[in-house]
């Protein structure tokens, strides 16, 4: 007789079961509630949770060191945080901070230094902003494109010779402009899960006002928010497990940058506090008693705040336009005068041909109103579809805001000290504490742009009554206390003096 060397149905059926179970037990232990996946994740998010209590701790302990044990101010722990990581945020609660970090995990310290984890709801929080972006950038009449591209600096010239020759190339004859991209329509979008119900969701803007407020919206929240201004924007949530809350940094606006405004001058403050040895509290009781001024620093800080939500005035309106171009183009190099042939001529309005290209003399002593006037006169003979200015201040801050965007310059480099791209007195590479001539040095460039930082202090637009502002800095002063970010006011119609030098640079803004 033939044995049947084939397997039976039914030992085919346990093989089967045996080898579901052994596979449930296997997925078990690998991603059940005490599995080596979670284990892991636990183990991590305990390592995590440890490593940001102690530097709670490490700061507080630094900021009562440095206060002589005489306390500490929300203020002081929160900048003391934000060396460790500038998107931590510090509030008051009752006696105790509050310390929210990126991760969403929030702690409270007391006065006496005793860091706990604060309750966690289970909560699930998106906060991002987005526009369309243009891929390929218009370019106006008149104009070719050089070479470059979007990130790391577009150029385009008004010479048709220049056509798809390198950037770098010694034999450019044209003016020069680079382009500065800025997403259409942009929207911070909020998104939030939570396994309890929400009780409150509050979304407030840079200046720190409540921009969005909605009570009880159940188990998920989706909404969309028109941005106005560059800077830290927050959420917060709250259910009946606890709080939890996110930030956003904006920088991609073609808007006024906050941190470039209100920030710096309580940075500034604070440098000149520490350079006396002293608080910023007791600097400020100090100034007050010896300038009489009657405003506590709580004040101060409400002035300023309430004083930069108010925009800059500038004399045309072009934000509709670079929202529906997708951006703008700006100077590759400050304004040079071809009729110059030496910097720091006192009270030269120059003669000659305005010229955007590299090794010239910079117009400097020029007014406002004439930087204004001969900036506008630009395009009207080389193109028909654009027209040319004055950088607006929230040109100049959306092109800082790029650079940085791009990782070309850190936000040390474009808000605190500026020498390692800029011509100061102080600077790392001219050995001059004279102006220099357009794109004199490499070291000056960012995204194929020269000399934002420092050279001559720059006239924009932006300012308020018979008063304009120059930005970026200039090369007699030093570079910390005038970074790229920073901003002078001189009157637009008086000739500066021999103390200032401003120059100005030309933006190219498309039409319809």
């Amino acid at each position: 007789m033939k044995k049947n060397k084939g397997i039976t149905l039914i030992a085919l059926v346990v093989t089967i079961v045996v080898l579901l179970i052994l596979a449930g037990v296997s997925i078990s232990m690998l991603a059940g509630d005490n599995g080596i996946i979670r284990q892991s994740q636990r183990a991590k998010e305990e390592t995590k949770i440890g490593e940001e209590k102690e530097q709670v701790k490490l700061s507080y302990s630094a900021v009562i060191a440095g206060n002589n044990g005489q306390g500490v101010t929300r203020k002081q722990l929160e900048d003391e945080l934000k060396k460790y990581d500038d998107r931590i945020t510090v509030e008051e609660d009752g006696n105790n901070f509050k310390v929210t970090f990126p991760s969403s995990n929030v702690y409270t310290i007391d006065k006496n230094g005793k860091v706990e984890e604060a309750e966690k709801s289970d909560v699930s929080i998106s906060l991002t902003i987005k526009g369309t972006k243009v891929e390929n950038p218009p370019i106006p009449s008149g104009f070719v494109h050089v070479g470059g591209s979007i990130n790391e600096g577009y150029v385009i010239s008004d010479a048709q010779e220049d056509e798809n020759k390198d950037v770098d190339s010694d034999d450019l004859k044209g003016n020069q402009f680079v382009w500065v991209p800025v997403e259409k329509d942009q929207k911070i979008t909020a998104k939030v899960t939570s396994k309890e119900d929400i009780t409150s969701i509050v979304i407030t803007d840079p200046y720190g006002d409540n921009i969005k407020e909605e009570n009880n919206v159940g188990k998920s929240y989706n909404e969309e928010i028109e941005p106005t201004i560059n800077g830290e924007y927050k959420i917060k949530v709250t259910t009946s497990k606890g709080e939890a809350s996110k930030t956003l940094e904006v920088y991609s606006l073609y808007a006024q940058n906050f941190w470039t405004t209100y920030e710096m001058f309580f940075k500034e403050l604070e440098e000149a506090a520490k350079a006396e040895n002293m608080t910023v509290e007791e600097f400020w009781t100090q100034y007050r008693a010896e300038y009489g001024i009657e405003m506590s620093l709580e004040e101060c800080f409400n002035m300023s705040n309430s004083q930069y939500k108010t925009k800059y005035k500038e004399t045309e309106n072009y934000e509709t336009n670079v929202n529906k171009n997708g951006g703008f183009y700006i100077g590759r190099y400050e304004a040079g005068d071809s009729s110059v042939s030496q910097n720091r001529v006192l009270n030269n309005k120059g003669t000659g041909t305005l010229v955007i290209q590299k090794n010239k003399f910079v117009y400097n002593y020029i007014s406002q109103t004439d930087a204004l006037s001969k900036a506008k006169e630009y395009a009207t003979s080389v193109t028909t579809n654009a027209t040319s200015s004055l950088l607006t201040g929230s040109a100049w801050d959306r092109t800082l805001g790029w650079i940085y965007e791009t990782g070309n310059k850190t936000i040390e480099e474009i808000v605190v000290d500026s020498k390692s791209w800029g011509n100061y007195s102080d600077d790392t590479f001219s050995n001059t504490t004279e102006l220099i001539k357009t794109g004199q040095f490499e070291q000056t460039k960012a995204n194929n742009i020269y000399d934002l930082a420092g050279n001559v202090e720059e006239w924009t637009t932006e300012g308020c009554y018979n008063a304009r502002f120059c930005r970026g800095g200039n090369g007699f002063e030093k570079s910390g206390f005038w970074p790229a970010c920073g901003r002078s006011e001189l009157s637009s119609v008086v000739m500066p003096n021999n103390v200032n030098s401003p120059g100005f640079r030309v933006a190219l803004y498309l039409q319809d």
